[in-house]
């Protein structure tokens, strides 16, 4: 698959609660050397 638009990569995860994402991007994506900004759009199954 391809990314285009303003991001250069887009990353799927899982955790049981927005407080374990948010710990989760911070510890491992934010991590990454390179990265210097994240955005996180959670997905909600209805």
């Amino acid at each position: 698959e391809d990314v285009t638009g303003p991001y250069d990569v887009i990353v799927r995860a899982e955790a049981e609660n927005v407080d374990q994402l948010g710990q989760l991007v911070v510890a491992k994506v934010q991590n990454v050397n390179g990265i210097t900004r994240t955005l996180t759009c959670p997905v909600v199954h209805l």
